[in-house]
């Protein structure tokens, strides 16, 4: 009786559990808001840091999205 045991616990243990990944949630813009955000960006050329936030962030959303595809 151990040994069956044993064994059902060994042969549990054996198989892989199947793991769905843990995507962040996407807040989507308005298009207002973006309008106003690029109006700002063009309104300041000297600016580095916000475009650089956005070019981020696009890619950020890029990868949520690959994520919950391959959540499916």
């Amino acid at each position: 009786m151990l040994y069956l045991a044993v064994f059902c616990l060994f042969m549990v243990s054996c198989s892989a559990p199947t793991l769905k990944p843990i995507c962040p949630q996407i807040v989507p813009w308005s298009a207002e808001f973006q309008h106003q955000a690029a109006a700002e960006i063009r309104a300041n050329p000297g600016l580095v840091a916000l475009p650089e936030i956005a070019r981020q962030d696009v890619i950020l959303r890029d990868q949520v999205r690959a994520c919950r595809k391959a959540a499916q």
